[in-house]
């Protein structure tokens, strides 16, 4: 038994692959549209479980700002690289050039003070499902409405549930975060899983130089030795956040799966 400082445990996910546990901290843009998948060093560093979101910031806007009044450090560099900030082809070199693209874990969405709360997803399926395991329960509440709708004051509570319709389920609501949600591929849950999300409009931005962007997966390395505190919106106020930088790794093939 070691003694010293006492520290408090927490299980480790059984049967995790080497190669899950082992991974490079990487954001990768894959082949298809609008898929994000983190490793999971990465949802380790932003204490991302599945469910949870997560998000983009840069400072491209900051860049573009120095640009139009001229901030004497950008005007140094362009002249040291010859390009002219008058024109278009200019102002884009010079932001592509000092453009930083992070990811951070999303944050609740707030209006005015209160929490902003969105529908999950609850399709027919799951309504219908929800009827048949809540049917007594929800007979209870609404028996005098489920009677005028059956026309018999004597109907039995099966009747009753019968007439329930997935039309009177309601979706549930959650408060609603900025980013996109995460899920995994498998069963696995807490902390540090690998994890996918879809944002078609930042993947298709991340790859603008690609002709084919569905051809390729675009490998980012994310650089959690350069964590940056900054500030998001939240809707409401600015709220604290760690964000970690992501830099272009290279592109490679998409694996292709033989058919069994």
């Amino acid at each position: 038994m070691k003694l010293g400082m006492s520290f408090g445990f927490n299980a480790v996910q059984a049967g995790q692959k080497a190669a899950t546990v082992n991974a490079e901290p990487q954001l990768i843009a894959n082949s298809t549209l609008g898929k994000f998948v983190v490793t999971s060093p990465v949802t380790k560093a932003l204490s991302v479980t599945p469910g949870d979101n997560i998000m983009f910031i840069n400072n491209i806007s900051e860049v573009e700002k120095a640009i139009a009044t001229n901030n004497p450090e950008v005007v140094a560099w362009a002249q040291e690289q010859g390009i002219n900030l008058t024109t278009p082809e200019g102002i884009k070199a010079t932001t592509d050039a000092f453009a930083i693209w992070a990811i951070t874990k999303g944050v609740a969405v707030v209006s005015k003070g209160e929490p902003v709360m969105i529908n999950e997803r609850f399709s027919k399926a799951d309504k219908e499902a929800y009827i048949e395991k809540y049917a007594a329960e929800i007979v209870a509440a609404n028996r005098e409405a489920l009677v005028e709708r059956v026309g018999n004051p004597d109907a039995t509570d099966e009747e009753l549930a019968a007439a329930i319709t997935v039309d009177d389920i309601e979706s549930p609501k959650t408060q609603a975060y900025t980013g996109s949600r995460t899920a995994s591929n498998g069963t696995a849950t807490g902390v540090g899983c690998q994890l996918n999300f879809t944002d078609t409009n930042i993947w298709t931005t991340l790859k603008a130089d690609l002709d084919d962007k569905t051809k390729k997966n675009r490998i980012f390395k994310v650089l959690l030795d350069n964590p940056i505190q900054t500030k998001v919106s939240n809707g409401d106020v600015l709220v604290d956040v760690t964000a970690y930088p992501i830099e272009f790794s290279e592109d490679t093939d998409p694996i292709v799966r033989a058919s069994k």
